[in-house]
């Protein structure tokens, strides 16, 4: 009876050496821009680290201004349509605007639709992928009427066609998932707009209502303008604990040997 017991404690054992448990933890992260690190990369220069609301996953993240105010050669539409790199300012605590090449420095820039029928946005890069849930805005133009938000979850693809500062925003999002919100409005003229994406992606457009990106309801068009001062993201991770035992999978097996060797030797010496 006690050889039987050692060879079911060894194939205990064993199994507990197989065994391993995973679970998936959700994180929420809040950015309110409170440091900024310029530029497509969010994993060099000026590294800005935000922690989720648990300390238990960190992403990193930077930002970088985009405008479709260039001429494209041979297939431009008069709008100035090739996307180009764009300057970023911040204006005081209302948050992040987007200067392009055809607007005039000062305290006056946004994130717009106007003039020449050019689309600001701002790249969030992310160093893993997240899903972007809010917006905040500091300040948005409501003066002028509803102001919406189009936001694209960008595949890598999408990413080399922006950076290459050569397409469209048509070619830019082709096989992106985009859409087009309505922004609340808060006091002071500031806004929200709570998304509902179901993607995850490392690269996110945010921007001026353009229906390229998807319409909304009673959306008005050309008359959008704000300045993003936060926003909420969130994703999941996998999480592995180690082995329940030290055993390691082939020493376990030696044990099983060496027991089953046992009882066939014992029984070998009583016959």
């Amino acid at each position: 009876m006690r050889i039987i017991s050692l060879v079911s404690v060894l194939v205990l054992s064993s199994n507990f050496a197989w065994a391993t448990d995973s679970f998936i933890e959700e994180h929420n992260y809040e950015y309110n821009f409170q440091s900024v690190n310029i530029g497509t990369n969010p994993n060099s220069g000026s590294v800005v680290t935000v922690s989720d609301s648990l300390n238990l996953n960190d992403v990193n993240v930077s930002i970088s201004g985009w405008s479709d105010s260039a001429w494209l050669s041979g297939a431009d539409s008069g709008n100035y349509d090739k996307v180009v790199g764009a300057e970023l300012q911040r204006i005081g605590s209302y948050g992040w605007a987007v200067r392009n090449t055809w607007e005039d420095a000062g305290s006056h820039q946004t994130i717009d639709n106007y003039g020449y029928r050019d689309y600001d946005f701002i790249l969030l890069s992310f160093s893993e992928e997240v899903q972007l849930d809010s917006l905040n805005f500091g300040w948005a133009n409501f003066g002028k009427g509803s102001q919406e938000v189009s936001v694209s979850a960008l595949s890598d693809n999408g990413f080399n066609k922006l950076t290459s500062a050569n397409s469209t925003w048509s070619n830019i999002i082709s096989d992106a998932v985009s859409s087009s919100f309505s922004i609340q409005r808060l006091s002071d003229n500031r806004g929200i707009s709570t998304l509902d994406f179901t993607s995850s992606a490392k690269y996110w457009l945010v921007g001026a209502y353009n229906t390229i990106f998807g319409t909304v309801a009673n959306g008005s068009r050309h008359n959008d303008a704000f300045k993003i001062a936060g926003l909420e993201f969130s994703n999941t991770t996998v999480n592995t604990p180690p082995p329940n035992t030290q055993v390691s999978e082939p020493g376990a097996l030696a044990l099983m040997s060496l027991g089953l060797g046992l009882v066939l030797y014992r029984r070998k010496r009583r016959v």
